[in-house]
């Protein structure tokens, strides 16, 4: 079983209410169960397949305010024993736009470290992106080809073409895919 939990580590004066709001969010992504809030800066949900996993940890991550604590237990469906593993990665506290990942049985950290590094690598690629980036991936990602991304901003298919390319979207997809490999070889307790 997989589970997130994130530390609001933005300067919003108004935090609990924005902490409030994006759990709302996130609890609406395909997968991932209801965030609880717990306190005024912390957020946690049980989520149902590493690629909700993922999508949820790079929502958080591309607002640059998060910490991301994931947790990984194989074999389990106690959703409160998995959600106190995800806290127990941020434990000892964490900054902004990084992700720390806990699993069960002890002795998996190699595959944990991966996890993180990737997660790292594309929150770097998310920091750089400018908000046309953003906007070309975030078509890109619900669904739309090119063409349709491009019609949808009213942009020709070379200029949605470059947005892409210079928002960093094939190390994005790449580094998506490769972060859901790991989590599913995690979440099956293969460690090899």
């Amino acid at each position: 079983m997989l589970a997130v939990h994130a530390r609001y580590r933005g300067k919003e004066a108004r935090r609990a209410l924005l902490v409030r709001r994006s759990a709302e969010a996130l609890s609406t992504l395909e997968g991932v169960g209801e965030f609880q809030v717990l306190g005024v800066e912390d957020i946690c949900a049980a989520v149902d397949s590493p690629a909700a996993l993922c999508d949820t940890v790079m929502a958080l991550l591309s607002d640059g305010s998060w910490a991301v604590g994931i947790g990984v237990v194989p074999g389990t469906t106690d959703e409160d024993l998995t959600r106190s593993t995800a806290s127990g990665a941020l434990r000892g506290g964490a900054r902004a736009g990084t992700v720390k990942v806990a699993s069960l049985p002890k002795g998996t950290s190699t595959l944990a470290d991966d996890i993180a590094a990737v997660f790292a690598l594309m929150g770097h690629v998310l920091s750089k992106r400018t908000l046309e980036g953003r906007e070309a991936t975030s078509l890109v990602r619900s669904g739309l080809n090119q063409n349709e991304a491009a019609e949808e901003l009213d942009i020709s298919k070379q200029a949605m073409s470059q947005r892409l390319q210079a928002a960093g979207w094939q190390a994005e997809s790449a580094g998506w895919r490769l972060a859901v490999n790991l989590l599913t070889r995690a979440e099956a307790g293969r460690y090899d």
